[in-house]
């Protein structure tokens, strides 16, 4: 006589891979088996109760759902923080293109910088000489032979800007005694026919500005202001 043990002895082991291959090769198999299927139970994780195993598919559908439906939103939401930041940084060009000096052209970006998108501080340097020396030379202008200009070399020769955490040497120049309250910053090269310069804005908050952030529209204000300026600075 056969014992159950005797069954269970013979019966082969069938691992879950073994599982997972055969329904691979046999797709059919939910179809074919359907009422069985709806009467198999699993482990439901919040409660611990057996829910049906239609039922636990339906749930995690559900739930790469509403992932998806929130990565979606998301999404929209970066688009429309980009095109109105577009829409700020057409305005500021306009702006700035109608600045009769200089000295209206920092002013100008600075006050708009600070209002529109909301930059705790804004400094630029430009390592360049002024072409009217007589009429305007402001902070702005470094020299052409600053010393400090090695510090953004690798910036300037590159044309991409920079965000996350500047180096203190780097917050002295541009801020003086206030760069130690910057927690990040975004710094964006400037640059023209032998000369180049920085745009920096800085933040009182670390998250602010994060390395790897994209950096096209900053990258486009540098481009922006490069053009604007530079008819105020001697080309050698």
């Amino acid at each position: 006589m056969t014992t159950q043990n005797d069954t269970n002895r013979s019966m082969p082991l069938i691992t879950a891979e073994d599982v997972v291959d055969f329904l691979d090769k046999h797709p059919e198999f939910f179809m074919e088996h359907s009422e069985s299927l709806s009467r198999l139970e699993v482990p439901h994780t919040g409660s611990g109760d057996a829910i049906s195993l239609v039922e636990r598919q339906v749930h995690v559908l559900r739930e790469q759902n509403q992932l998806i439906r929130k990565q979606l939103h998301e999404l929209i939401e970066i688009a429309r923080q980009n095109e109105e930041l577009a829409r700020r940084m057409h305005k500021l060009a306009l702006t700035l293109m109608d600045a009769a000096e200089p000295k209206d052209i920092f002013s100008t970006l600075y006050d708009n910088l600070r209002k529109n998108f909301h930059a705790d501080k804004v400094a630029v340097r430009l390592f360049g000489d002024p072409a009217f020396i007589d009429t305007f030379a402001g902070p702005e202008f470094a020299g052409k032979d600053a010393k400090e200009k090695s510090l953004f070399k690798t910036m300037i020769e590159t044309h991409e800007p920079i965000c996350g955490r500047m180096k203190q040497q780097q917050q002295v120049f541009l801020f003086g005694d206030d760069g130690n309250e910057i927690a990040s910053s975004v710094m964006v090269p400037l640059h023209g026919p032998g000369w180049g310069g920085i745009l920096s804005i800085g933040s009182f908050d670390p998250q602010r500005f994060q390395p790897g952030m994209g950096v096209e529209l900053l990258a486009n204000m540098g481009e922006v202001l490069s053009f604007i300026i530079k008819p105020w600075i001697a080309e050698p």
